[in-house]
């Protein structure tokens, strides 16, 4: 058992020294039925620490930023949950948004030719920064991201917000295309400024720090696109 105590101490002790401590962090070194526990301390703890400084500059890199962005992406946004849940289980996962990408595009059968990895990264994109309809991801898409994070499809589903999957080629999908190439290209920028920024120092945070620094796109604008491929299909058709 562990001694909750004592890494309640040690965050504390990091929050202190003017560190960005991640609760979830020290609740992923305990055991399930502990956590509940541990975040009761840290949360007393937090509500009469010291209070810091306030430092404006150090607020647009931090962590805090990045989980203030993810809150407001799942509530504006039109794909639940997942701008939370989908960028923690990749990291869970030591996955960068590249690998996952090019492995989803695998998985789904679709090859690994870069002109498909890239459209795959588009709508992946569109799931991370909540501007991809969740109801339109089809069940076999939810089932290879699943295996590649290590959750499972319900769980996926469920955090999107959306039931069963509508009925193929179902009327609400009608209008619907590849993305718009103003956003692929908005998506594909955002994906490469967050790999590069990935292989620097403390790669986690940076590339955080580096997609929150980029503007998010609006939902996408399926009506300007051409023909409708079998990528549209797995991402927007249900």
């Amino acid at each position: 058992m562990a001694d909750l105590k004592a890494m309640c101490d040690e965050f504390a002790a990091a929050f202190e020294a003017g560190e960005s401590p991640n609760p979830a962090d020290w609740l992923q070194r305990v055991a399930e039925d502990e956590r509940q526990d541990l975040e009761r301390l840290i949360d007393t703890y937090l509500m009469t620490a010291p209070r810091r400084a306030w430092d404006a500059k150090a607020y647009e890199t931090s962590l805090a930023r990045v989980a203030v962005e993810q809150v407001l992406e799942s509530r504006n946004g039109v794909s639940g949950t997942w701008p939370e849940l989908l960028p923690r289980l990749r990291k869970r996962a030591r996955l960068k948004r590249s690998e996952l990408v090019a492995g989803l595009s695998r998985a789904l059968g679709l090859g690994e030719a870069p002109a498909t990895i890239e459209k795959v990264g588009v709508f992946y994109n569109g799931m991370e920064h909540g501007t991809l309809e969740a109801r339109g991801v089809s069940q076999r898409v939810l089932d290879a991201l699943a295996g590649l994070v290590g959750t499972t499809s319900e769980a996926l589903r469920a955090a999107g917000g959306s039931g069963p999957p509508p009925n193929a080629g179902a009327a609400t999908y009608a209008r619907m295309a590849a993305p718009a190439p103003t956003y692929r290209a908005e998506s594909a920028d955002r994906a490469e400024s967050a790999d590069r920024a990935e292989d620097a120092e403390d790669a986690e945070d940076a590339e955080d720090a580096e997609d929150l620094r980029l503007s998010v796109p609006e939902p996408m604008d399926v009506e300007e696109a051409g023909e409708r491929d079998l990528i549209d299909e797995l991402f927007t058709g249900g």
